[in-house]
C-alpha cells in the first residue's frame, strides 16, 4: 500500500514532500503506522501549526471543521487533494478501505484516460453510446459540450481538487433548479451493479435528517443488484419498484427522476476487487458508467454504477 500512497503523492505533487491530513486521529495513526506521513487539523485550525504546503485532505466528520469556505482561506496557499469521504461515511474502517483503493489507483493513468475520453466526446457526432451487459444507452450531444474532469495530473502550489475530478468524465443534463437540457440528452436500458450516496458537507435542516433514509435506500438497492432501469429523455421512468418513491422523496422530489450526471469511470480499479456493501466514494474510481440523480451542491446524490459499461461509437 506505501508504495503505492507514494507513488500517488509524487504524480499529485511533484519530487515534493506530501502527505495526509484528516480530523480523525484513528486515522493519521493507521497511516503512520504504515510509513504514510499523516498529521490531524486539530494543529493548523488552532494555529499551533502551519498549513501543510501538500497534502491529501481527508475529512470523515464535517461537524468537526469549520466551513468550507473557512478551509479553503487557511489552506489557500497550499495544494490540496480533498478527499472527502464524511459525505458518503465517517466509520474509520471505510477511511482505511478508501486510502488501500486510492494506492491502488494509477492516477497517472486515471487523468491519460480521461484526455482519451474528452478527445473521443469532443470529436463524436451527434450521438454516442454506452454499452456493456444489460446497458444500451444513447447519448446525445450538444454542439458546446461542458466537461467536468481533471487532464493534468500536477496540482499547482496553491490549487486545490477533488479526488472525483480524477477519475471520470462527467456531463449534467440538468442544472441546478432541475431543468432537464434538452441538448444533452440519455435514453435507454441501463443495468446497475452498485449504488452509492453522498450528501454536501453543509447540508443543513430537512435535506440533512434524509441522509440516514438515503443510505438505507441506497444499501437495500445494493443487495438488490443488479438492477435493469430505463431512462427516456434524461428521467428514470421505470426499474426502481418499491424504492422509487424513496429515491425521489430524499433526492429532491423537485428533480422527478432526473438524472443529474452522466460519468464515464477512468479511475482503472477493477470492480471485482472492490468492496460493494461500503457506501465509499473511492467505488466510484472503478471504471464503467455512472448516471446520478439528485444533485450534491444542495442535497442528496444517488451515484448507479454500471461497472461492465463503456463508450463506444454510435
Amino acid at each position: 500500500m506505501r508504495e503505492g500512497i507514494e507513488a500517488n503523492l509524487r504524480a499529485l505533487f511533484g519530487a515534493q514532500e506530501a502527505g495526509f491530513l484528516t480530523d480523525e486521529p484513528g486515522l493519521a495513526s493507521w497511516l503512520t503506522g504504515q510509513g504514510v506521513p499523516a498529521a490531524t487539523f486539530d494543529g493548523v485550525l488552532s494555529g499551533r501549526e502551519s498549513p501543510p504546503a501538500r497534502a491529501v485532505a481527508v475529512p470523515l466528520d464535517y461537524g468537526r471543521l469549520p466551513s468550507r469556505l473557512a478551509l479553503r482561506d487557511i489552506l489557500s496557499a497550499s495544494s490540496v487533494l480533498w478527499m472527502s469521504l464524511a459525505s458518503f461515511s465517517g466509520e474509520l474502517d471505510d477511511a482505511r478501505y478508501a486510502v488501500r483503493k486510492f494506492s491502488e489507483i494509477d492516477i497517472t493513468g486515471a487523468v491519460a484516460m480521461n484526455r482519451r475520453i474528452v478527445t473521443r466526446l469532443l470529436l463524436a457526432g451527434e450521438k454516442v453510446a454506452l454499452t456493456g451487459p444489460g446497458t444500451d444507452l444513447t447519448l446525445r450531444l450538444p454542439e458546446v459540450l461542458q466537461l467536468s474532469s481533471r487532464t493534468r495530473t500536477e496540482l499547482l502550489p496553491d490549487e486545490h481538487s477533488t479526488i472525483g475530478n480524477y477519475f471520470e468524465v462527467a456531463m449534467s443534463p440538468t442544472d441546478l433548479a432541475g431543468h432537464i437540457d434538452t441538448e444533452l440528452s440519455i435514453s435507454g436500458t441501463m443495468r446497475i451493479d452498485s449504488v452509492l450516496v453522498a450528501r454536501h458537507r453543509e447540508l443543513r435542516g430537512e435535506r440533512a435528517d434524509r441522509f440516514e433514509a438515503a443510505k438505507e435506500i441506497a444499501a437495500a438497492l445494493r443487495k438488490a443488484c443488479p438492477l435493469f432501469v430505463t431512462i427516456e429523455d434524461n428521467r428514470f421512468v421505470d426499474g426502481f419498484g418499491p424504492w422509487a418513491a424513496g429515491i425521489d422523496a430524499t433526492s429532491g422530489p423537485e428533480y422527478r427522476g432526473a438524472v443529474t450526471e452522466v460519468a464515464i469511470g477512468t479511475g482503472l480499479l477493477d470492480p471485482a476487487g472492490c468492496d460493494w456493501t461500503r457506501n465509499c466514494l473511492l467505488n466510484e474510481g472503478a471504471a464503467g458508467i455512472h448516471l446520478g440523480v439528485g444533485n450534491g451542491l444542495d442535497g442528496m446524490h444517488f451515484d448507479f454504477i454500471a461497472t461492465e459499461a463503456r463508450l463506444a461509437p454510435h
